[in-house]
């Protein structure tokens, strides 16, 4: 033990000007860290995506002639995603949700983006749809800024159908490719 502490006694530990030197660095080093992550967050924050769901509802047209279109009793539901943002980032129709499944959906997202651990999500209504151009195929759709998505298409009666005509309060879903959860509530009624 002694040949330790007289060993110790032998380093030259340096002044106080250069301990003083020393942490000063370390922590500026740290505040400057700080400032930087301010900073990007900052231009994250005000230069990211601004993902929004537009959402309505039209007549259906249905076509009786070549050169002449009827409009029939029923509608259909049309929604696309817009990016009023500044960068461009891509996102994936998921499908219709009550408003409880909803929620028990976004609340399964933010829990994993911080455990990252896998929940199982509640189903949606699993409606048909159509995007504009005939695609049927679910992917992601880059959207740049200043941009909307393709429009995609549900008949009104498939809808409450499904849901029995009970009208809830149901939401349209679409996800992020970091897995953030964005959803634009609608009823039928």
């Amino acid at each position: 033990m002694n040949s330790i502490l007289n060993w110790i006694g032998t380093l030259d530990w340096g002044n106080v000007a250069d301990w003083v030197s020393g942490i000063g660095s370390v922590i500026a080093i740290f505040f400057v860290y700080r400032q930087i992550k301010q900073q990007t967050d900052q231009h994250n924050e005000e230069k990211g995506h601004d993902f929004q769901i537009a959402l309505s509802n039209r007549s259906i047209n249905k076509e009786i002639v070549p050169v002449g279109n009827i409009m029939c009793g029923e509608t259909e539901i049309f929604f696309f995603g817009t990016n009023s943002g500044m960068m461009p980032s891509s996102f994936k129709y998921i499908d219709i949700y009550t408003s409880e499944s909803f929620e028990i959906l976004k609340s399964n997202h933010k829990k994993s983006a911080i455990d990252h651990k896998f929940y199982d999500d509640p189903e949606g209504l699993d409606l048909e749809f159509e995007y504009s151009s005939g695609d049927k195929k679910n992917r992601f759709e880059r959207i740049l800024p200043g941009d909307i998505s393709e429009e995609i298409v549900i008949p009104s009666k498939a809808v409450t159908q499904i849901t029995n005509g009970k009208s809830k309060n149901l939401y349209v879903v679409y996800m992020d490719v970091l897995g953030v959860i964005y959803g634009k509530s609608f009823d039928l009624n």
